[in-house]
C-alpha cells in the first residue's frame, strides 16, 4: 500500500557544522557521481532522491546523507488518487452575511502539498551505512624536540629583571615663578625712522603727470553711406 511506503527528502541545507565544497564532495561519494551531477542537490529546491522505500531503509538513508553534510528528512508516499485531486472549488461570498467562522481547530485549507520534485537519481547509487566517506589521511603529529626545556612551579616568577634605576636629573638651578606671572618679555618694537627731508609735496588740483596729447585719427568716411530705415 502506497501510505506504507516512504521517501527521502531534501532541500539543499546544510547540516549543522558541514563545509559546503566538502558535503559535495561526500555526497557525489554518496551517489558515485560526478560534481556535476549532484549540483542540482544545493539548489534550495525540495527533493525527493528515494521513493518507496519501507520506513527502517528510509531512515538509514536519511542518516547517511546527513553523515555526508546535507540536512535530510523521510516523508510518506503521496497516494496518487489524492496528488491528482484538484481542490474543491467554492463559490465566492457574496456578502457578510455569507461567511462563517469556522469551529477551533479545523482545518482551513484541505489541499494537499505540491508533490515533491521529480527528479529522476535511477542513475546513481548509494554507498551502505557506515562507509567512510572522507579517505584523506590524517596529517601526521608534528614532534618538536623539547627536552631542552624545562618548567618551573607554580606560582615562580618568571621575569627577575631588576626594575630600572630612577634618573638623577639636577634641577638645583631651577625656579619656579608664582602662580599668573607672565613668563614672556615681550620688548616694543622701535618706531622706523625714515629720512624725508628731500621730499616735497605738490600743490593741492596739480597735474601731477603731464600725457602728451594723441593726435586725432583721420579717417575717410566719405566713401560711407547710412541706409535709409
Amino acid at each position: 500500500m502506497a501510505n506504507n511506503l516512504f521517501q527521502v527528502i531534501i532541500n539543499g541545507q546544510l547540516a549543522e557544522g558541514a563545509d559546503l565544497d566538502q558535503t559535495r564532495r561526500n555526497i557525489a561519494k554518496l551517489f558515485k557521481a560526478k560534481l556535476e551531477a549532484v549540483e542540482p542537490m544545493f539548489s534550495g529546491k525540495r527533493i525527493s532522491i528515494k521513493k518507496n522505500l519501507d520506513q527502517d531503509t528510509a531512515k538509514k538513508y536519511q542518516q547517511a546523507i546527513i553523515k555526508a553534510g546535507l540536512k535530510a528528512g523521510v516523508a510518506p508516499m503521496p497516494d496518487a488518487a489524492t496528488a491528482d485531486q484538484s481542490p474543491p472549488k467554492t463559490p465566492a461570498a457574496t456578502g457578510i452575511a455569507a461567511a462563517t467562522i469556522a469551529t477551533a481547530g479545523s482545518t482551513m485549507d484541505d489541499r494537499p502539498p505540491p508533490p515533491a520534485a521529480n527528479i529522476d537519481t535511477s542513475a546513481y547509487d548509494m554507498d551502505e551505512v557506515g562507509i567512510t566517506l572522507d579517505e584523506t589521511p590524517l596529517a601526521d603529529e608534528p614532534e618538536i624536540d623539547i627536552s631542552a626545556f624545562s618548567m618551573d612551579e607554580a606560582g615562580v616568577t618568571i621575569d627577575e629583571t631588576p626594575p630600572a634605576e630612577a634618573t638623577e636629573i639636577d634641577v638645583s638651578a631651577i625656579s619656579l615663578h608664582d602662580v599668573g606671572v607672565d613668563m614672556m618679555e615681550y620688548e616694543a618694537t622701535p618706531e622706523a625712522e625714515y629720512d624725508i627731508s628731500e621730499f616735497s609735496m605738490a600743490e593741492v588740483g596739480e597735474t601731477l603727470a603731464e600725457h602728451e596729447l594723441v593726435a586725432t585719427p583721420n579717417i575717410d568716411t566719405s566713401k560711407l553711406a547710412i541706409n535709409e530705415p
